[in-house]
């Protein structure tokens, strides 16, 4: 994708990552686009086409699918971007649960990454009232156990993923002996 298309896409999809409260998610694309594009390289332009915009509209979740989103974008983002295009970006985020495609796994694996590890966890903690969970509730089902890695991980994300797990259980593990005062000096 060309640098001009490149910028066509983003002006669109940048006012859609913001949040209600006025935070604006498009660094998390930017982080999850490193994470993704290091675990895949496509092979061919339209392989590259695909990829990116796949990429730009993932954390959109299944905004695309929705009556009459398409062919706005299409024809807000114009030349280089068909509904066709949008279409099948669209049928690969509703697979991103169950990735067909390599580019599918690079971008699902890519969303476990960017979920584990401390940010994970700090950003778990962030939402946790308004879920009407406690930090204290987190942290013990935290250290409860990990849910199982789906099948389609591959050994490398297996490998970054633990690594992102023993950090974020290592702060459970500090945070549990704080609040049992494991620290605390006679």
């Amino acid at each position: 994708m060309d640098q001009s298309l490149r910028d066509r896409v983003e002006a669109f999809v940048q006012p859609l990552y913001q949040d209600l409260d006025g935070v604006s998610r498009v660094s998390d694309i930017a982080r999850l686009e490193k994470i993704a594009r290091a675990l895949f390289q496509p092979e061919s332009d339209q392989d590259e086409h695909h990829f990116a915009l796949l990429l730009l509209f993932s954390g959109l979740g299944r905004w695309l699918n929705r009556m009459g989103n398409v062919s706005r974008a299409a024809l807000i983002i114009g030349k280089g971007v068909s509904e066709s295009d949008l279409r099948r970006v669209g049928e690969a985020i509703r697979r991103l649960d169950d990735p067909q495609s390599a580019a599918e796994r690079a971008v699902a694996t890519a969303g476990l990454i960017d979920a584990a590890g401390a940010r994970g966890l700090a950003l778990r903690f962030s939402t946790a009232r308004r879920e009407g969970t406690s930090p204290d509730e987190i942290v013990k089902e935290e250290l409860q156990g990990a849910e199982p890695l789906p099948d389609w991980l591959d050994e490398r994300s297996r490998r970054w993923l633990g690594l992102r797990a023993d950090r974020r259980k290592a702060m459970c593990q500090m945070i549990v002996d704080e609040i049992e005062l494991q620290d605390l000096q006679e």
